[in-house]
């Protein structure tokens, strides 16, 4: 029974955050953009308005954010923008290659207006992928990522809910 007690301690520690030092590491856009942590099994690569996150095989994308320059937009604008935008990533995206939209939802990141689409890719392999798109700064940012890996997705999840803007 006290190692049971011990366990579920060390599950609410984890959960709550107390460990979050220990598996992943902070990483900032070259520029100055964002900062976020990363996992830290998994490797930041960084390119000319791009960021992906691998893998430890180091050529297995687990993220992939891309950071397009555009001009800066009214929060109403942006939400027009993403809107249509979202509507032709669902038609030519995921509805004309047979996966699945499961959710389209409006977030926050860091406080930033946010859409965010979740849909499962066609068979014979199904993924579950999360598409997060949104306007800061005079860019146009994306975050993809997927996986059928239940654990590496709450990885991910929370790797991006790290976001902070500088």
């Amino acid at each position: 029974m006290r190692k049971l007690t011990v366990i579920c301690i060390i599950n609410l520690l984890f959960l709550a955050g107390a460990f979050k030092a220990a598996f992943a590491l902070e990483h900032t856009q070259k520029d100055g953009l964002f900062k976020m942590d990363v996992p830290e099994q998994l490797y930041w690569r960084e390119f000319p308005q791009e960021i992906i996150i691998t893998y430890p095989d180091g050529q297995t994308v687990a993220m992939d954010i891309q950071l397009i320059p555009s001009v800066s937009l009214s929060e109403e604008d942006a939400k027009k923008k993403l809107k249509d935008s979202n509507e032709a990533m669902i038609k030519q995206g995921i509805q004309a290659h047979h996966g699945a939209l499961i959710d389209n939802k409006e977030i926050k990141v860091d406080g930033v207006y946010a859409t965010q689409l979740d849909f499962k890719t066609s068979p014979p392999d199904p993924i579950d992928v999360t598409y997060i798109a949104f306007f800061n700064k005079g860019y146009a940012f994306s975050i993809t990522y997927g996986t059928n890996d239940e654990k590496m997705r709450l990885l991910l999840d929370d790797a991006v809910a790290t976001i902070k803007f500088k």
